[in-house]
């Protein structure tokens, strides 16, 4: 049992080396300072979000982006209470933005916040399309500085998204662990092994969205965000790029219970099913390591089982200090060895919770 767990400890260490070296192409990627501005279109799919759609309508109004170049849409995905009259009211004064009602179902495909999102592309007139979530918020040059980084082979531009964690403890632990997964996808990314995205900060061409299908061609998921970027992923025509920019950063507010956060990661579990082999490589090293942080003082020598867990830490922070340090966040640094308790339980827990029970609950739809 002790050399197993040696070998598992090596091995994620060497997993994490590899892809440091993926972050350092992604942390390499350059914008182009003097593209020519295209129309962006950016979408917003609001379901029961009365609390927080007219805060993220303020920020969107403040996008220092040429009001002729762009267009934002509001999707009203069915919603059963005030959501839609409050965005109405809030962009009667911003003539870039337009509000309307997510159509009828009209395939299995097109169901939930896939059938809302490609109801706007149908009617959409940008070029890039870029997406984030009623819940977020984001800083006035995010379109500007996003939009750079579409080369002429850029398909999909994934960005970054930080949980706004001043409220409380528990909002810090899930600011860690979206910069970590959000770590690992972009490094995957550099490594042209791309893993995952998040769709509250997600931008990709109308052309190439056309030319593999929509959301029309793909399977209903749960997350339709990880379903598209697989699509486009699987041409290999075009590239997926995963850009570690400050300015291209979206906030988001963090779970306000236990409960509220597995739901959320229970829909991310299921949509991940679907994940590449090398992310099922990186998920099996991560559950097994996890079973060592818990499990591994009641089997191992209390020497070897610091060591193990010295090294452990040392592979997730030689990868995530780099981003910790880019987005001003290193003073979350003093609460990552209460993290990786709170991430280890979480990751063990998340599976056997999913097969007890496969319903999502979300925003009032059973998935």
């Amino acid at each position: 049992m002790e050399l197993f767990f040696i070998i598992i400890t090596l091995i994620y260490f060497l997993i994490h080396l590899y892809l440091l070296s993926g972050l350092n192409k992604s942390l390499a990627i350059k914008s182009d300072a003097k593209m020519e501005l295209p129309f962006i279109s950016v979408i917003v799919s609001a379901r029961n979000e009365k609390d927080n759609i007219v805060k993220c309508i303020e920020s969107l109004s403040k996008l220092a982006y040429p009001d002729r170049l762009f267009e934002i849409i509001l999707v009203n995905d069915n919603s059963t209470d005030n959501t839609l009259g409050l965005m109405t009211n809030a962009v009667k004064d911003f003539p870039q933005f337009k509000v309307i009602n997510s159509r009828k179902y009209t395939s299995d495909n097109l169901k939930g916040k896939a059938n809302a999102i490609d109801t706007a592309i149908e009617i959409c007139k940008g070029e890039i399309i870029i997406s984030t979530d009623a819940d977020c918020e984001v800083n006035s040059d995010w379109l500007i500085n996003t939009v750079k980084y579409f080369s002429e082979k850029t398909g999909m531009v994934c960005g970054f998204t930080i949980i706004k964690s001043e409220s409380s403890f528990f909002a810090k632990l899930q600011c860690i662990d979206w910069i970590y997964l959000q770590t690992l996808a972009s490094s995957s990314s550099g490594l042209n092994l791309i893993i995952s995205c998040i769709g509250n900060n997600l931008s990709f061409r109308k052309a190439v969205y056309e030319m593999v299908g929509g959301y029309k061609s793909i399977n209903f998921s749960v997350t339709e965000d990880l379903a598209l970027m697989r699509k486009i992923n699987s041409g290999k025509e075009f590239k997926i790029v995963y850009p570690v920019n400050k300015e291209c950063v979206v906030k988001t507010l963090p779970c306000q219970n236990v409960s509220e956060l597995m739901s959320q990661k229970r829909r991310w579990f299921r949509g991940g099913t679907d994940v590449n082999f090398f992310g099922y490589i990186i998920g099996t090293e991560l559950y097994l390591i996890n079973i060592l942080l818990i499990f591994g003082l009641f089997i191992l020598s209390y020497k070897l089982y610091l060591l193990l867990i010295i090294f452990k830490i040392l592979s997730e922070l030689i990868l995530i200090y780099k981003v910790l340090n880019k987005f001003g966040q290193l003073s979350l640094l003093k609460y990552y060895p209460l993290f990786i308790f709170y991430f280890a339980a979480v990751g063990l827990i998340l599976p056997w919770s999913f097969l007890s029970g496969r319903n999502i609950n979300w925003k009032g739809r059973k998935l």
